[in-house]
């Protein structure tokens, strides 16, 4: 078998219409040829490696025949319209037993070929008479455009199985993360909240030890250098279980004034605030939000920008808000260490940090931030307050727009 033919072959049975029901259109297709040519039969032929498939006909019953007798074959990978008012005066048909009374006495014969854009020819388009009959240059146009039809149908119909094969991958896809997702919540949650009790019991020995007031300096600092990794350890794990309940817990979308929820994430982070200057803009808007997922993003923001402050000068950090289009874009802008243009993208991502040398937080807050907000249906950015610093700006669909996708 030639690379030419093996193609051809992979080119019919990526259609999958070989032994398949034709179908209500290409049925129709074949009777208008058949009234087009002004003759009483007609069939759709598809011709694999040994046989012709007659996947439709009109006029009478059709079937499946060897390769080596059937009339398309012949010709049909030239691509040519095939014409004969009467057969058994072309030698090239004259022996055939669809011509000789085997499977019928065919005179006129006339096949358009059916050849895909890529030059694979899978068969043709038969019409046939046991009279000589003749065509004109119009009916043999109107034929070659039933061919043209039928390949278009034959390619629709690849492309709608392509795509419900597709939409099923895509749908088993989603399941399978969605599944993965949740597991990895629960994960999360239940290994955190684990950790945590046997933590505290370290903790408190350790504070015992430092009650007890050892004489030695070099265990003293031990001790110290301890209770800071229990610190850090008890706030990673406070941050997992953050973002675990921020992904796991339902959302419930409802009107709140965004006033009052700032107010309320800053009461959460009074005993960090000290000296730092907090305007809220007291023309926020109501929003159509979860209030304590959107309290919990808030302090997290504020939070950040609390703990990446410059210690030159006051941190000030600013909350506000406006519609653009059909959302709101609020923004938590502060005037302190900034993030590096490069770096204002994958500050979003799980564990990640700006310089994790500094030690200053998880690189968890961020990622929690973008799971809130992509439960509301938003987006969120981080960019660069003018004069220095870092301005994060999230979005939520305003009332008129407001999605229902995050109340799950």
């Amino acid at each position: 078998m030639t690379t030419h033919e093996r193609e051809r072959l992979a080119a019919l049975h990526e259609y999958r219409l070989l032994d398949a029901p034709a179908g209500d259109e290409l049925e129709a297709v074949v009777r208008v040829a058949a009234m087009i040519a002004g003759v009483p039969t007609a069939t759709l032929n598809l011709i694999d490696e040994n046989r012709q498939c007659q996947l439709t006909t009109t006029g009478f019953e059709g079937g499946d025949s060897d390769r080596a007798d059937s009339m398309c074959a012949v010709h049909f990978e030239k691509g040519e319209f095939i014409y004969r008012r009467d057969a058994r005066l072309d030698p090239g048909y004259a022996l055939n037993p669809w011509v000789t009374g085997v499977y019928a006495n065919v005179r006129f014969y006339a096949s358009a070929p059916l050849v895909t854009p890529q030059g694979h020819a899978l068969g043709s388009l038969c019409v046939f008479d046991d009279e000589p009959h003749e065509l004109s240059a119009a009916q043999i146009d109107r034929l070659k455009d039933c061919a043209r039809v039928i390949l278009a149908l034959f390619e629709r119909r690849r492309q709608a199985r392509v795509n419900g094969e597709l939409a099923g991958e895509l749908a088993a896809t989603i399941a399978e993360l969605r599944r993965s997702n949740t597991e990895l919540e629960q994960f999360a949650g239940v290994v955190s909240h684990d950790l945590a009790a046997p933590l505290t019991v370290v903790r408190g020995y350790l504070e015992l030890l430092a009650d007890v007031g050892l004489d030695d300096p070099e265990a003293a600092d031990w001790i110290a250098a301890a209770r800071r990794a229990v610190g850090r350890m008890s706030g990673l794990i406070s941050s997992l279980l953050s973002y675990a309940q921020a992904g796991n817990a339902p959302c419930r979308i409802e009107p709140a004034r965004l006033g009052d929820v700032a107010e309320l994430a800053l009461t959460d982070l009074r005993s960090a605030l000290d000296d730092a200057v907090v305007e809220v803009d007291p023309a926020l808007p109501e929003l159509d939000c979860d209030p304590t997922l959107m309290r919990q993003l808030l302090q997290n923001l504020v939070g950040n920008s609390l703990r990446y402050r410059r210690r030159d000068r006051v941190c000030r950090i600013g909350i506000a808000a406006r519609r653009v289009d059909g959302e709101w874009a609020v923004s938590v802008a502060d005037n302190g260490i900034g993030i590096p243009p490069e770096q204002r993208q994958r500050v979003f991502d799980m564990f990640a940090q700006v310089d994790p040398t500094a030690r200053q937080g998880h690189g968890v807050g961020l990622s929690t931030c973008q799971r809130i907000v992509d439960r509301h249906g938003g987006r969120i950015t981080a960019g660069e307050t003018p004069g220095g610093g870092t301005t994060i700006t999230f979005t939520v669909p305003a009332r008129d727009t407001a999605v229902t996708a995050g109340r799950r």
